[in-house]
């Protein structure tokens, strides 16, 4: 018995050997695989970035868009934005008929619960590239204004940029002055609206929620030069304290130019806003100071000495900018009086105007369904301000439109003044609003427009025009030198005879936009559209007078279009615009 026991004993023993011997030659079994997570959180597309509690989502669109009569970024030809050279208007064989515009960008939505609340990170960055973003091409008669013969464009931009925690927004972001654009609703750019969507804006803010929908937010914003910042754009009538260019001899306004004389920035612009959101829709107001204060008093514009030969002009005649201290009257009005001495460079010693600060209001809706109509959409928003032209449009600045040999000008500026007076500040008044009906799942078409008007006070006309409206055949600020909107004979032939010849001296002007846009969405994601707008310039100096060459000091015959006698006239543009677009998670 004792035998059989222990042979069994040690037939178990020999099996459990082999079957450990077999388990060493398995191999191991391996951690469990930690695929990604869905967070569902924060809506669709959200994903858990693995070994954190993080959750990110990654958009991105790719566009076409094709423009007729318009200027490579949207805009109608001549309607520039901001400080910028605009000769698309020029309605001359330089002029860019027909634009492509190829836009591309990724966004990195990133958000993380915390006890105070989400922290969010979001980041959007993009390519545009544009054929004929400008207006002048290369030809026999045009200098071209860019560096390759069609003055295309190509950059890298980031419109978005910021976080938020606790009630805080800060970095690149949508002002919290905007409310309501009717860019959402159209393919051209809305230039009666001075939303900052489109490209973004600097600034720091707080947010309140009081529950039930209503919030209120105070914000520290961009006022000054930054790509998306409301712009500074007080004017030197006398012509700006910085000269382009050591030959410059020209005045402060000229055609689709303009050259700014600012203080800089002292502090951000300050902007609060209450708004009550519900699921009918919204309303908002807004309020908004921004520092309008000029530069010095003198000019190294429209001001000239005689000089030997050779530095400017030709001949005896010719003539180099001095300007200085005393470039008050009469050497701050035109015409520029050759050979007037010891004139310094401006600067400290000159002194300049009181500061002046400008303020902003706005109010705005909109309605979800309206009228019962499921998926539509109204709304609207008005802006009114004195010294703050930036927050009714982005373009704020020149414009000039020739139409058969008839112009029509806009300037829209914080405010002017010149040697020894104080800042005066414009007023202006804007209104845009959209509305969107929707036919089915696959069509959509929306009708959007605006209008914008700015007034010169009676102290800037005063300043501008000296005689009056009718007596004034120089307006000051727009005649005097090689640039300058209304022409004279003060450059390089040593003759004080002006001929301007202006007959209505009113700088006032307005612009309206009215357009349709309709889209198809055949599948979804991908967006096809068509629109059609309308631009409106009510001009300023509505009567005639005798322009310069329209071009620059670098350009003198940049558009092709001569100077000479020109009815000031109201003028219309006509654009057209297609688009294609992908979107994913965007």
């Amino acid at each position: 018995m004792r035998s059989v026991t222990r042979i069994l004993m040690g037939t178990a023993a020999g099996i459990v050997a082999v079957a450990g011997a077999q388990a060493a030659d398995l191999p191991i079994k391996a951690k469990p695989v930690e695929y990604v997570k869905v967070c569902s959180l924060y809506g669709a597309g959200f994903w858990y970035v693995p070994g954190t509690d993080t959750c990110i989502k990654i958009g991105a669109f790719v566009k076409l868009d094709v423009e007729a009569n318009a200027d490579g970024t949207g805009a109608p030809q001549g309607a520039s934005a901001g400080n910028s050279v605009s000769f698309g208007g020029s309605n001359s064989r330089g002029d860019a008929q027909m634009t492509f515009r190829n836009r591309a960008a990724i966004s990195f939505d990133m958000r993380s619960a915390t006890d105070y609340g989400t922290l969010r990170s979001y980041i959007n960055v993009g390519t545009n590239i544009s054929n004929n973003a400008g207006s002048v091409s290369q030809t026999a008669s045009f200098t071209p204004l860019g560096p390759s013969p069609s003055f295309g464009t190509q950059s890298i931009y980031a419109d978005r940029a910021f976080l938020q925690f606790a009630g805080f927004t800060a970095g690149r972001m949508r002002s919290f002055f905007d409310m309501v654009h009717v860019g959402v609703y159209a393919l051209a750019q809305a230039r009666t609206s001075g939303d900052s969507s489109p490209a973004g804006i600097i600034g720091i803010a707080y947010t309140w929620q009081f529950g039930g929908g209503l919030s209120a937010s105070v914000s520290l914003e961009d006022g000054g030069w930054g790509n998306g910042g409301r712009g500074r754009s007080t004017v030197n009538l006398a012509g700006g304290s910085i000269p382009p260019a050591s030959s410059d001899n020209t005045a402060a306004f000229g055609t689709g130019t303009m050259l700014p004389d600012n203080k800089n920035m002292a502090f951000f612009d300050p902007v609060f806003n209450i708004r009550l959101d519900q699921a009918w829709g919204f309303v908002g107001a807004s309020f908004a100071l921004h520092d309008a204060s000029g530069g010095y008093y003198g000019s190294s514009y429209n001001c000239a000495t005689l000089t030997p030969p050779g530095n400017l002009g030709v001949g005896a005649n010719a003539i180099a900018p001095q300007c200085g201290a005393n470039n008050g009257p009469p050497n701050s009005i035109a015409p520029v009086t050759p050979g007037t001495p010891n004139i310094t460079s401006a600067g400290v010693v000159n002194g300049h105007p009181a500061d002046a600060y400008g303020w902003a209001t706005a109010v705005g809706f909109t309605l979800a369904n309206p009228f019962g109509l499921q998926g539509d959409s109204v709304g609207a928003m008005g802006v009114y301000s004195i010294g703050a032209i930036g927050y009714n449009t982005s373009q704020w600045g020149p414009t000039a439109i020739m139409s058969q040999n008839k112009l029509a000008v806009s300037y829209l500026v914080d405010g002017i003044y010149n040697t020894g007076t104080s800042v005066e500040l414009n007023r202006t008044w804007s209104f845009q609003a959209f509305y969107e009906h929707l036919w089915n799942s696959k069509w959509r078409t929306s009708i959007y427009g605006g209008m914008l008007g700015t007034q010169f006070d009676a102290n800037a006309k005063a300043m501008i025009c000296p005689g009056g409206s009718g007596g004034t055949p120089n307006p000051i600020g727009f005649t005097g030198g090689a640039q300058s909107l209304f022409a004279s004979n003060n450059l390089g032939n040593g003759s004080n005879t002006n001929n301007g010849a202006v007959t209505n001296c009113n700088p006032d002007s307005s612009v309206a936009q009215l357009g349709s846009r309709t889209m198809w969405n055949p599948v979804p994601d991908l967006d096809v559209g068509f629109d059609v707008s309308w631009f409106h310039v009510n001009t300023a100096f509505a009567g005639s007078g005798n322009t310069n060459p329209w071009g620059s000091v670098f350009q003198p015959g940049a558009t092709g279009q001569p100077g000479g006698p020109h009815p000031f006239a109201n003028a219309d543009v006509l654009s057209a615009y297609f688009r294609i677009q992908r979107n994913f998670l965007y």
